[in-house]
Parts: structure tokens; sequence; C-alpha cells
């Protein structure tokens, strides 16, 4: 008979060492546990505690490395992990660490509002538009936008014609202006109104899915559920109950996020909200045609 025995005999364990960047931060984890060490003279040598998959994970500021370790005996295993700075051109950073160092709220040590980050937009986004490999730049509009309310992370908006100097535009489709009896548009609603207000409106829950699930997929993993507030009933514009809360990964925009003032929509809408600071600094409330970037179109808002 034999018999197999797990744990490692004789008092010792595998270790892992690390080397990085002097100083850097390495944790080594194993399933929900984690262990952390410090990489004095650029090594960090950390004991083990049984076999399988390890991911490495070295950190310094806002610059990280990953890798990972296969353990399945007892002896000592070298790892070379690079902790790769966060460019300071946004277009050259990928999104996880748009993410991370939005994670951290230091955004704006990297970047300002109005820098720029290219995607590709691949797939139907409504009944009436389907992209193919469609090159846009999406742009910062605020860090840590409406905080207590919304939680940090890095505003991004849609869609601008070049890295530098581009023109704001707007998608639309074959639906634009006019109603339908159903489907997914470019519309609030099929009746091309804000009737039932944003909750439960067409955009929200049709259309916007479609938009997202033809984004990179590196983009939509990272998107954050931000919670945001708005006139979630329509039919008044002054009835303070009916602006609610909803969680949402893509929205449009409300109206006094935009312009900084009220004018149709809920009266009670701006006491959650916080105007851009992409528009509070001025930048063109204007969009034009995707596709004739010298026609300026109408744009929906979620008021």
């Amino acid at each position: 008979m034999s018999i197999y025995n797990q744990g490692f005999g004789g008092g010792m364990n595998p270790s892992i060492t690390v080397t990085t960047t002097v100083g850097a931060t390495v944790t080594v984890t194993l399933g929900t546990k984690s262990v952390t060490a410090i990489a004095t003279g650029g090594t960090a040598k950390i004991s083990v505690w049984d076999y399988g998959s390890y991911s490495i994970r070295a950190a310094l500021g806002d610059a990280t490395g990953d890798a990972t370790v296969d353990v399945i005996a007892v002896q000592d295993y070298a790892v070379t992990v690079e902790t790769v700075p966060i460019p300071t051109v946004l277009n050259n950073a990928t999104w996880a660490q748009i993410k991370e160092v939005a994670e951290k709220s230091h955004g704006a040590n990297y970047w300002a509002v109005g820098d720029t980050k290219q995607i590709i937009i691949d797939g139907k986004v409504s009944d009436g538009l389907t992209l193919s490999n469609y090159q846009t730049w999406v742009y910062i509009i605020g860090f840590d936008h409406n905080s207590e309310k919304e939680g940090t992370g890095i505003a991004f908006g849609g869609f601008k014609t070049a890295q530098t100097g581009g023109v704001d535009v707007a998608l639309y489709d074959s639906g634009y202006g006019s109603s339908k009896s159903s489907g997914q548009w470019f519309n609030m609603n099929n009746n091309n109104s804000t009737t039932g207000g944003w909750a439960s409106c067409n955009m929200r829950n049709n259309t916007l899915p479609l938009v997202k699930s033809a984004m990179p997929s590196d983009l939509q993993s990272v998107l954050k559920t931000t919670t945001i507030y708005t006139d979630n009933t329509g039919g008044s514009s002054t009835a303070a109950s009916y602006v609610t809360a909803t969680q949402d990964e893509l929205y449009l925009l409300a109206e006094f996020e935009i312009f900084g003032v009220r004018r149709s929509a809920n009266a009670a809408e701006q006491n959650y909200q916080q105007q851009y600071s992409y528009y509070a600094t001025g930048n063109s409330k204007i969009k034009y045609s995707y596709i004739s970037t010298g026609y300026p179109i109408d744009w929906w808002g979620r008021s």
C-alpha cells in the first residue's frame, strides 16, 4: 500500500525568489491566501505553503508587473517580474493600467481631462447600424466625478475623430428623429420620446447593451458600475420623488451634467448631480455626425 503525503516533510517548504525593481512590494497568491514581502536589493524570497499555480505581483507606486509560477516540488523557483510604469500618454496605457490608476484615484497624476484613447467598435449597435472596425477615440470627462454619490474613478465620454484636435461626434442610425414600433434604435424610446424616464427606457435597456458588446473586450472588462440619479418616472418637471438611483455601466449624460444649469429636466435632478469637468472648462457641447463631421446633430441626454 502506498500513502500520498500532501505536506512538506523534513521542515522544508518550496520558495519563490522574485527579482524585480528595488523596493517593490511583492505579493504571491494561491487561492484566497497571499503573502507579501519587500524586494530589498531587488529580490524577495518568499516561502510558500502548498503546491499549485501561484500568482505573483510586483508593485512600486502605480507601476506593476505580474507573473505566474507552478510549484510542483520542494525547491526554489526563480522568476523575474518587471514593474511597468504608467504611460503619461493616455493612448499608450492599457485599460488594465487605467483601471488600476482609477481605483487609487491617481488618474489626474498622469492624465488630463480631454485626453483620449482609441477604441475600435465592431458589431451591431442597433437595429439600424452595424459598425465594422470603426476607429474612434473616447476621452476623459472627469476624475472622481461627483464622488460622494457616484464613487471614484475616471469618467469617459465618446466619441472623437482623432487623438488630438478631434471633432466630437455621435453615433446615429436610420431611426434618427423618427418613431419605430419595435426594436433597438438610437432613440430614447421607440416613440422618439422620454416617456417613462431613464430606468425603463429602450436606450438604457436594449440599445446600450448592444453598444457595450461591440466594444473591445479589454474595455468591457474594466467598466465600472456607477450609481447615477435621474428622473426615472417621467411626466413631471418638479416631482423630487421621481429622481431615484440606477446602477449603470454605460449611460447617457444628464442635462445638468452637460450644461451646469437646468432648463427642461426634473428640477430635483441637479441636487444629485455635478457638471462634468470637460464641459465646465468650456469644451463644446455640439456633436457632429460620425460619418459627416460638418453636419451637427441632436444627441440624447438621459434627463
